[in-house]
């Protein structure tokens, strides 16, 4: 799939785009709701991808009814 040019992001502003923590934003990349990509030994992220609809509430799909992070 090719991909216009575009910047690619660290975790630090993935979580400020998602409104999301690291924890978060790591067991979203572990269970492949949010893409990432490894280069050079470092996660960067699309910005545009980001933006996909699918990720809207990300924080919410980790938290139980009692407030607490799911298992």
């Amino acid at each position: 799939m090719n991909h216009p040019v575009e910047n690619l992001i660290g975790p630090a502003a993935a979580c400020q785009m998602l409104g999301v923590d690291q924890q978060t934003l790591l067991r979203g990349i572990n269970d492949g709701i949010v893409p990432a990509y490894r280069i050079a030994g470092a996660v960067r992220f699309r910005p545009s991808e980001l933006c996909h609809p699918s990720l809207t509430g990300l924080a919410g799909r980790y938290r139980s009814e009692d407030g607490q992070f799911a298992a």
